[in-house]
């Protein structure tokens, strides 16, 4: 019997030839397969094996990082994925979408919203400086650009004014010339013809150029008609010696090309001559050749030598 069973595994476990030899190929394949994945991480990059195996697992690591990273600071949020842009504004009607542009974050202006749903007013500019999370560097960027109607800062809470008239009040004549270059935008926007809209367009390109030094500069404001200009002629005076001046022969190549009245190519050549050159001075700028007279009467005013 005992032979029987050793017969038996003897004829179970005995290979042939051509299975032998089948065997040690597997067992070579094998070790080639281990081999490859020992030195895959230098074959194709420590990266792209952690993806090729993990990348389920990496997904989900990834996703809540910033899940968690989002909500530890919803400012840095905000500024990643806002676009800061400054206009005229009423803290009263402003929507939370507007309020983001301007620089809110996201809980600041869900606490404006609150606040005015409860029933709260802003009156005044000042006002804003009361609302909870508004920083004093935001709101000094902001204030000149707060526009609350004389409807609202008419209206108090303790006095209740008869008659629908008094929602629609007539804009105050404006009894002297405006300065434009120190103007904030709650006077800009009772100039005859202008309306919040040209306001924020005039005080965005006055703040680009740094402060207009002719009337006839209005012109290149966008949208500007005419008509409109006209209008705005007799209403408003300049004093050209609040302007911002462009330290011309410090100044780096990004800042000036931001400037309106330069662009890569003339702020590339201005920049080029004053490192081959030295120095500029009015007559050299003159000199180079790469404005015509009507640009150079534009700009030679703001340059500081």
């Amino acid at each position: 019997m005992f032979r029987k069973i050793k017969l038996l595994l003897i004829d179970f476990f005995h290979f042939n030839k051509q299975e032998r030899n089948g065997v040690f190929v597997l067992c070579i394949i094998i070790v080639l397969l281990f081999i490859f994945r020992l030195f895959m991480p230098y074959l194709l990059g420590e990266d792209e094996v952690d993806l090729t195996i993990s990348n389920s697992t990496f997904s989900e690591e990834v996703y809540e990082k910033t899940h968690v990273d989002n909500h530890k600071d919803e400012h840095l949020t905000d500024k990643l994925f806002t676009t800061k842009e400054l206009f005229v504004f009423n803290p009263n009607t402003i929507s939370m979408e507007d309020a983001i542009k301007l620089g809110f974050s996201k809980k600041l202006s869900t606490t404006l919203i609150k606040f005015r749903s409860k029933g709260g007013k802003f009156y005044k500019p000042e006002d804003l400086k009361k609302l909870y999370g508004l920083t004093p560097k935001l709101y000094n960027e902001l204030e000149s650009y707060i526009l609350i109607p004389e409807t609202v800062n008419s209206f108090k809470p303790d006095s209740v004014k008869s008659g629908i008239s008094s929602f629609y009040e007539k804009k105050p004549k404006i009894q002297h010339l405006l300065e434009l270059n120190t103007a904030d935008s709650l006077s800009i926007v009772y100039l005859k013809g202008v309306g919040p809209g040209f306001t924020k367009r005039i005080i965005k390109y006055r703040t680009m150029l740094g402060g207009f030094h002719s009337i006839s500069q209005l012109k290149e404001v966008y949208g500007m008609t005419d008509s409109l200009y006209t209008s705005l002629i007799s209403q408003i005076t300049l004093d050209a010696k609040v302007i911002t001046f462009i330290p011309i022969n410090a100044i780096d190549f990004n800042s000036l090309r931001k400037h309106p009245y330069f662009n890569f190519q003339t702020a590339q050549a201005i920049i080029n001559y004053r490192l081959k050159h030295g120095k500029l001075t009015e007559a050299i700028i003159k000199s180079i050749g790469i404005f015509n007279e009507e640009k150079l009467n534009l700009i030679l005013p703001y340059l500081n030598y």
